[in-house]
Parts: structure tokens; sequence; C-alpha cells
């Protein structure tokens, strides 16, 4: 029976994707379109870092990582000097190496960018939240031991920065790692990607009241408001006689209550062109979503 359960451990410990088959973690409903995607997804309560993978089959799980997080462990991060680690769906804005960091870091740090456009919207502060390494490896295995980061041994960090890619590599940090079943993960899927559809085509087909309901009332990105928004496209669109837009290689991220979205868009019209990453922030609105904020970057 001993040798039995020994067994059964050992293979858990060496095939972790295979633990809790029948469901999928909630927050990774499409993660772009290359074998080359992955994910880190930070559980909190079990002080580990689970990397994913891009499979035709849905999100694997490659390995996990032992992490320590922030000191205060009572949710997420809401003001500067909390002391909490942030919950929600954060990317990464460059990489730091041993000779630009403070010892205390180790060999590497990920800066993240928290907060974000959500987290701005409902008043959250703070700032300097890494992904990084440490001094002392020891210190990984003391659980809630950071200011607010997320710190990892320095051979991990080294092995985790084989897959990530700046400003694409999502980390989403939760209390606990929730998964759904495939049939819910499927449908949010196909709903989400649906409501894409329906925004490219309401924009592209110059139907301006289909397009701003994809949008809501509290929405503010590129530097506009809702009507702003609206304003801007009816002019667009008395201006331009054919608009057509394209996305592509699309990523749909989800926290519990927001969602992002990223993609490649490609904007012609008969007077102008524009290509570009772009990235939606959603939040549900009675039995829909609503886009929140967006950004845009002219390659």
């Amino acid at each position: 029976m001993i040798g039995f359960l020994a067994f059964f451990l050992l293979f858990l410990f060496n095939f972790p994707h295979l633990i809790n088959a029948q469901n999928v973690p909630l927050y990774l409903m499409k993660m772009g379109e290359s074998s080359n995607s992955y994910a880190l997804l930070v559980d909190k309560k079990d002080q580990v870092v689970c990397l994913y993978n891009h499979t035709p089959g849905g999100p694997y799980l490659v390995k996990t990582y032992r992490c320590t997080t922030g000191k205060n462990n009572d949710g997420s991060k809401i003001h500067e000097g909390d002391k909490k680690t942030p919950n929600g769906i954060y990317f990464f804005r460059g990489i730091l190496d041993d000779k630009q960091l403070p010892e205390k870091y180790g060999v590497r740090a990920f800066p993240m960018d928290y907060p974000n456009d959500y987290d701005r919207l409902e008043n959250k502060t703070g700032s300097g939240i890494w992904l990084h390494a440490v001094n002392d490896d020891s210190r990984v295995e003391q659980s809630y031991d950071t200011e607010g980061c997320v710190v990892v041994t320095n051979s991990d960090i080294m092995d985790l920065s084989r897959y990530i890619t700046t400003d694409k590599t999502p980390i989403i940090v939760d209390d606990s790692i929730v998964t759904v079943s495939p049939e819910k993960f499927n449908q949010d899927k196909e709903k989400l990607q649906s409501f894409l559809a329906n925004w490219v085509d309401a924009w592209q087909n110059k139907e301006i009241d289909r397009y701003m309901d994809c949008y809501h009332d509290r929405f503010y990105g590129t530097g506009r408001n809702k009507a702003e928004q609206r304003a801007h496209k009816q002019r667009l669109n008395k201006q331009y006689s054919k608009i057509k837009v394209n996305i592509s290689d699309i990523s749909i991220y989800r926290y519990h209550n927001y969602i992002v979205t990223s993609f490649i868009q490609d904007y012609r019209s008969n007077l102008f062109n524009s290509k570009g990453p772009k990235r939606l922030y959603l939040v549900p609105d009675q039995d829909s979503w609503k886009i929140i904020s967006e950004r845009f970057r002219r390659w």
C-alpha cells in the first residue's frame, strides 16, 4: 500500500497536467495562435507559479514553480504600501538583469504593468510590482514574505525567462486558481469571440449605434470618454467612404470581473491605413461584456 501511494504521488508530481484534467483554468480563454504562446498563473494560497502553454486542445500545464507573495495576504492590492500582491491580469513591461538591480532582487526581474487600466478605473494605487528572484533562494520557502511582488528562486527566474515575451505573456494572479468545465469554458470563449466579431462588423459597416453599444458608459481610452469616442467615430464615418478592419492573433484572458483581449488590428480605409497591436479591457454589463478601455500602438 505504501509503495502504491509513493508511486501515485510521484506520478502526480511528474505529470501535473493530468491533475483535475476534466477542468480548465478559468483565465486562459484563448492564448493566441502560436505554439510558443505561454501564460503564468499565480496561486497565492498554494504559493506557486504555474506555466501554461497554448495547444490546439487548450491550455497545457507545463510545470510549476514555488513562489512567495505579499506579506499581507488579505485579498488583492488596493493602495501603495499595503504589502499585498495585486490580483488580476498583468503583462511584463521589460526585463532587468542583475547589473541593473539591487542585490535583493537576484539575477533578473520582470516589472509588471500594475496598476493596469482596470485598476486605475477602480482607483487602485501603488507601483513597483515585479516578478523577480532573490539574493538568497531560501527566502522563497517562506510564504508571504514580499512587499507585494511575486518572487521565485534565481534558477527558476532564468527558466521562466525562456517562456516570457514582454508585453505579450500575461501573469494572472488569484487567491486560488479557479477551474471550470470544458463546456463552460467553450461557451464563454465563443461568446467573447462573437462579441469581437460583432464589434468589428459594426465598425467597418459604420453602424454607429451597434458599434457604441459595445462600449461601457465608464469607457475611457486613447484620451476619449464614451461620448467623445462616438463623436470621433462619426466624424471618421463621414470622412471615409470605405472602412475595412481585420483582427488576428487574438488572445483572450479572463479574471473574475474583467477580460483583457489583445490582437493585431489591421485598419484600412480609402484615405488612411494603420496596423499594430491593440488591447481591450472589458467588464460585464447585464448579460454581455462591454469595452471599458482600449489601447492601440501603430507600427
